[in-house]
């Protein structure tokens, strides 16, 4: 398994349906891009890491414990210039619209 860089913050946005994950050390890059991943689920669907594919020497996140992942799903996400992940379609693949039980200072829009 790749090194884990620890996330710091997640974001849903739902206009989007997109999960920003913010980390604590940050992996920058040139421009934004597309990237092969593995998304690491718990039983209920929820996110614990993201692997990248075919990339060993960039570290991966981690938002829960590695002893919490029930599944690996494949999927493509853009990772930012500021080293930020975005999942797309985050409600259904990640269960991003609802609050992480591993990432407790997750960030959400206020709801009506």
């Amino acid at each position: 398994m790749q090194s884990m860089h620890t996330a710091k913050a997640i974001q849903y946005e739902p206009g989007g349906d997109t999960l920003r994950i913010r980390t604590v050390e940050a992996a920058p890059q040139a421009a934004p891009a597309m990237r092969d991943v593995q998304l690491a689920l718990d039983p209920a669907g929820f996110l614990v890491a993201v692997q990248f594919d075919g990339e060993p020497a960039r570290p991966g996140i981690a938002l829960g414990p590695a002893s919490a992942v029930a599944s690996w799903v494949p999927a493509r996400v853009l990772a930012m210039e500021s080293g930020e992940v975005l999942v797309t379609m985050a409600a259904k693949r990640v269960r991003g619209g609802e609050r992480s039980p591993y990432v407790p200072w997750a960030i959400y829009p206020e709801t009506p």
